[in-house]
């Protein structure tokens, strides 16, 4: 067959053109016999390429004519990947459109249930004296304004009364003064009516409480002197209670004062309780970068019990902002980066600044434009590919000045890939009884150090990635001498240890992909790049 029907072909192989034109060669349109042809790549495997047709080295499928002004040969731009169509590459690609679409977020929270520390109050001993007997002696007790709490023996009282009842037989003027002074000494207007009535012999007064609420806690006992001033009783309002969370920092953006939380807690399973944020702490936690967040709760009939574990959402704002998948987001270190559909099966890797972060989506705020389209699924794929096509278009390692001695490299090399098995199942005593069966390659053509034994598989393993690296470029340089030799890498072992490359490959006697770098933690990751 003339080569110009073979590139008919694989034309047709790989995207399906000129299919109904197929049976007539001379019917083909003029315009597309003028298109200059500048190379042959394989669809799948696009580093394999040739100046005439034949079948990719790798997977066996035809090579597919690459034009000029062709956007397939645009893969020579840094970051431009091209998968070309009909493959299963792009089969299991998806993209979505950059446009303003509303940033939903649901912020789940959790913290305590407290009381309301405004309403808080201390009961205070009015005069000095003697507790001689006490209405309310424990925490938890519900106190209400002018409810009884103690009786008091206080000679200051019988003294202020007696000049009460002397103040009212003789002036009406020092009688004033005197009613304000027992004022002072705590008791109310129908204490001090009761005095002319009182027996001589009644030597107590009674302590009303101030306040409403319950008592948290109790500082008297009966039988106890106080001094005017000393504390007696907490006391705390219930009605009102406070839900206090911690916002991270990324968070805060999203939070304002107003917006409605509902909580749940254990001890009413069932039910929920509303309440809005009244407070954002802008002196953030200097440990965890947080801010507390304060939300009030009403509670009239106090069912809400104080120090209780609640969960809950906030209801968040969502503003339309230009928006994409957080699903479209790769991170390289710190910097998030995307892959743009410039046309069919051709994507172009670019860097973005993002804002806020949605439930599905992220804010973008550079990088993009609406209307372009980002791929959703599938770019770990394009990402992967990206680097193989970064490094097909570095030259291949030089050829060996000289054959060396072929027997004693196939020994080594064997001795090597026994060597990768035992670190692909991770295990560390055959790995190091392995390495010391290896023989020395002959002329000294491997300049990187051996690995050396190690008690630590991760060491081991970092001082061999290196020296296999060497051996696999070598390994590709005399693959017309080892047939029987398999070359792989491993897109993922930049993510080993820091300053670990990316692609590392090593060699195999075998097919089957086991991947010394990772082991059982991902045995099967890599590609094979020479069969």
């Amino acid at each position: 067959m003339k080569p110009v029907h073979l590139a008919v072909i694989a034309i047709a192989a790989a995207g399906g053109w000129f299919a109904s034109r197929l049976s007539d060669h001379f019917h083909r349109r003029p315009e597309a016999a003028e298109r200059k042809i500048l190379l042959y790549q394989s669809p799948m495997h696009p580093w394999v390429k040739s100046d005439k047709p034949g079948q990719c080295t790798v997977c066996g499928m035809d090579l597919v004519p690459v034009y000029e002004g062709d956007p397939t040969h645009d893969r020579l731009v840094p970051g431009l990947v091209m998968l070309p169509q009909g493959s299963p590459n792009v089969m299991s690609v998806r993209t979505m459109e950059v446009k303003k679409m509303p940033l939903q977020r649901t912020l789940r929270v959790a913290g305590m249930i407290g009381e309301d520390m405004s309403r808080h109050g201390v009961i205070s001993a009015p005069v000095d004296g003697r507790i001689d007997g006490l209405s309310m002696n424990h925490a938890g007790q519900q106190v209400t304004r002018r409810q009884p709490l103690a009786t008091v023996f206080s000679r200051t009282l019988l003294s202020a009364a007696n000049d009460y009842n002397l103040a009212l037989k003789q002036n009406p003027e020092a009688a004033e003064v005197a009613k304000r002074r027992l004022e002072q000494y705590g008791l109310v207007w129908e204490q001090i009516q009761t005095i002319p009535q009182r027996q001589p012999d009644d030597l107590y007064f009674g302590i009303l409480s101030p306040l409403t609420g319950v008592i948290v806690k109790s500082y008297v006992a009966e039988g106890q002197f106080v001094k005017e001033g000393e504390k007696m009783f907490e006391v705390a309002d219930f009605t009102k209670m406070w839900f206090m969370f911690s916002a991270a920092e990324p968070d805060l953006p999203f939070l304002k004062v107003g917006q409605m939380v509902t909580l749940s807690t254990a001890h009413l399973p069932g039910e929920t309780f509303k309440g809005r944020i009244a407070f954002i702490n802008p002196n953030l936690d200097e440990m965890t970068h947080a801010s507390l967040i304060r939300v009030v709760l009403e509670n009239p009939e106090r069912r809400i019990k104080n120090n209780t574990y609640a969960e809950g959402t906030v209801e968040l704002e969502a503003p339309e902002v230009t928006a994409i998948p957080r699903s479209a987001v790769l991170w390289s270190g710190t910097t998030p980066r995307v892959y743009v559909e410039k046309a069919a099966g051709s994507y172009q890797q670019q860097a973005v600044k993002l804002g806020r972060s949605g439930d599905a989506l992220w804010e973008s705020l550079e990088g993009l434009n609406e209307g372009e389209r980002v791929v959703t699924s599938g770019n770990m794929l394009i990402d992967s590919q990206a680097q193989l096509d970064a490094m097909a278009l570095t030259s291949d390692p030089p050829p060996p000045s000289h054959l060396p001695d072929l027997p004693a490299v196939t020994a080594f090399m064997k001795a090597v890939a026994s060597l990768n098995t035992c670190l692909a199942g991770d295990d560390l005593p055959a790995a190091n009884q392995a390495l010391q069966q290896i023989p020395p390659f002959p002329d000294g053509m491997i300049k990187t150090p051996a690995p050396i034994s190690s008690t630590d598989l991760k060491g081991f393993r970092q001082s061999f990635l290196p020296w296999s690296q060497e051996i696999a470029a070598l390994a590709i340089s005399l693959k017309s001498n080892l047939p029987d030799i398999h070359i792989f890498r491993c897109p993922m072992t930049d993510q080993l240890w820091p300053g670990a490359p990316a692609n590392a490959a090593w060699i195999q006697f075998t097919g089957e992909l086991r991947n010394p770098y990772w082991g059982k933690e991902m045995l099967e990751c890599g590609i094979e790049v020479s069969p």
